[in-house]
């Protein structure tokens, strides 16, 4: 339920606090609070943010509203638990997505409340090594027979986290999905198909390596096959800050990649492309064969860019392959 951040951290012993203080404290912080029976909030991952906008379950729209840590009160009884997640998955035949999830627990809250009645640690009176890790919780909340919503302050050891037997009984709870919500797509269908990236820069307006070596001279044996190509249109000048994005994948027939070959055999490797002021708007990075690791423009200028930085025209009978390949 919680995922860590972590580093290391010596942390000298603190004076102890009143009562009074608890709750005031909301930042994330990993410096040890100080014990003596007194709990810290420990924020919620995004607050209530990451919660399915489309639930209606009372609970979950008071937990969207981010509502504030709070301890316990001593005559809360709950009657359910609520919690927003954020998973990923696939869905067949539309890639992976990330959801936002409402799950809720309507049953063995026991552990739970007496997990959250605890005291908090005391700090120690000698000087401790603390673990510098960040707790990052998902939106959590109690519910009572009324409907009255309760986002509770967690004990936390000396160190400043929560205590693991707050965090077990949580993950331990009944939990169902009972709302969920498609938010970002991670992945297209055709991305995992191709195994193309969703995104991939243009090497041709990167500054390059200022005398890069010929490529007849640094060429290593073709690369074990298939030859596979990724295919990405560039963005307008207006949007230059933005990737190029994917467009489509191929992956070569047993001819097609015999035709290419055969146009690579008569390229000379060695001169140079000359200086094109074009901008492409179609590109395509290649592995397998003897297009590994090159990137070549679709339109443009029809330049190859090849591992070590060294451009040259694409021939024409390179182009012709490719395009019987369906890369253009």
């Amino acid at each position: 339920m919680a995922a860590l951040c972590a580093g290391c951290a010596s942390i000298p012993a603190q004076d102890s606090t009143s009562s009074s203080d608890i709750g005031q404290n909301s930042s994330s912080d990993t410096t040890p609070h100080p014990g003596g029976g007194s709990a810290v909030p420990v924020p919620p991952m995004g607050g209530g943010a990451g919660c399915p906008s489309d639930s209606t379950d009372p609970a979950v729209v008071k937990l969207r509203a981010q509502p504030p840590q709070v301890p316990l009160p001593a005559n809360f009884h709950a009657v359910a638990a609520v919690r927003c997640m954020s998973r990923s998955r696939m869905v067949p035949g539309d890639g992976e997505w990330e959801f936002a999830e409402a799950d809720r627990a309507d049953s063995g809250l026991a552990a739970v409340l007496a997990a959250l009645r605890l005291p908090s640690q005391p700090t120690p009176a000698t000087q401790v090594a603390c673990a510098a890790v960040g707790i990052l919780l998902p939106p959590f909340a109690l519910v009572d027979a009324n409907g009255a919503v309760v986002d509770p302050v967690l004990p936390q050891t000396f160190c400043g986290t929560p205590l693991t037997q707050v965090l077990d009984a949580m993950d331990a709870l009944p939990w169902r999905t009972e709302t969920e919500q498609k938010t970002t797509q991670l992945q297209t269908q055709a991305e995992i198909d191709t195994g193309c990236a969703s995104h991939y820069k243009d090497l041709f307006v990167l500054p390059g390596f200022a005398t890069p070596t010929p490529w007849s001279e640094v060429r290593p044996p073709a690369a074990p096959g298939p030859l596979k190509a990724c295919v990405y249109t560039v963005p307008p000048e207006s949007a230059s800050t933005a990737d190029p994005q994917f467009l489509s994948g191929a992956t070569f027939s047993s001819a097609q990649e015999e035709a290419v070959t055969q146009a690579l055999a008569v390229m000379d490797g060695k001169t140079p492309a000359p200086a094109c002021p074009a901008v492409a708007g179609r590109f395509a990075m290649f592995t397998g064969l003897g297009l590994n690791g090159a990137v070549i423009e679709l339109d443009g200028c029809h330049r190859i860019e090849w591992p070590d930085g060294f451009k040259q025209t694409a021939s024409a009978s390179l182009l012709r392959a490719l395009t019987a390949a369906g890369v253009s």
